[in-house]
């Protein structure tokens, strides 16, 4: 990579990074000095850190695409680099407004200085980030594809978490509004690892829409890995709990005793398995 490419990478990701404060602006509806600085939010920092993270993980995909005219990279750039913040941010607010639905305002929420708020929509940008670099790699440019998968990434996303939490024996929502960081963590983990597995399930070079959703729907089932994780891998061997299908050991470390181990080890459980998943499939 010559200079000038760097120089160029560099001065993309700057101006891409002020356009993002700008869009993370609007979503945390005051600015960053305010909440950071003035109310020590540190909800707000915790969700700052995963949208940021997510900006990266957007850009990587339009900063690392082949290079053409100087004009040229600067109009892609702009276009998929500032879409893609924009179509994570989208996704996000999507999720917010079904977290809504069932309970959790993680807008005010975090507003209020909520920590466990703060965790769950950081997993939330992160994921939602995964996604829409899956579907702006290797497809070519194709608009078409682009909306339509990021439309059913968003859907997956949302779909499987919802499904997976109605297997856990407490409210999520009820625990994410009294501050209970341990089931943010699960939570956050949780949505991470399915983004991480819709991202790859949406990501490739397009063909036609029956094989793309075929593929799609197939690395979905792999989706369901997860919850054998938490109650086997999770529950049984890292915590020393009996198998139970749900309601055992590791719902009660958290519910109850708001055991925060717990909650990074079920984290960190489905995060391995999606690493597993998305290396080798």
């Amino acid at each position: 990579m010559d200079a000038a490419t760097i120089g160029f990478v560099i001065l993309a990701v700057i101006v891409l990074l002020i356009v993002a404060r700008g869009v993370y602006r609007v979503l945390l509806g005051e600015s960053m000095t305010a909440a950071l600085i003035d109310r020590d939010n540190k909800a707000a920092a915790i969700a700052l850190g995963g949208f940021l993270l997510g900006v990266i993980q957007v850009i990587i995909p339009v900063l690392s695409g082949p290079s053409h005219s100087f004009w040229s990279d600067v109009t892609s750039v702009a276009a998929y680099g500032i879409g893609g913040i924009v179509a994570m941010s989208l996704t996000a607010l999507i999720f917010e407004r079904y977290s809504k639905l069932t309970g959790v305002e993680l807008h005010n929420q975090i507003c209020a200085g909520n920590v466990a708020a703060g965790i769950c929509a950081a997993g939330v940008y992160f994921a939602a980030s995964v996604i829409v670099a899956g579907v702006l790699s290797g497809d070519g440019g194709s608009f078409g594809p682009t909306i339509v998968f990021w439309l059913a990434g968003t859907a997956a996303l949302i779909g499987l978490t919802h499904l997976f939490r109605q297997l856990t024996a407490y409210n999520d929502a009820e625990l994410l509004s009294s501050g209970n960081v341990a089931a943010a963590c699960g939570y956050a983990g949780l949505v991470i690892a399915i983004g991480m597995m819709v991202g790859y399930a949406v990501s490739g070079t397009f063909t036609d829409y029956a094989s793309a959703f075929r593929q799609f729907g197939l690395m979905l089932l792999l989706v369901l890995v997860l919850y054998p994780v938490r109650q086997i891998i999770v529950q049984m061997l890292f915590l020393g709990g009996g198998f139970s299908f749900r309601n055992g050991r590791l719902d009660h470390e958290i519910a109850k005793d708001g055991n925060v181990g717990a909650g990074v080890l079920e984290a960190v459980g489905y995060f391995a398995a999606a690493l597993v998943v998305t290396r080798i499939f």
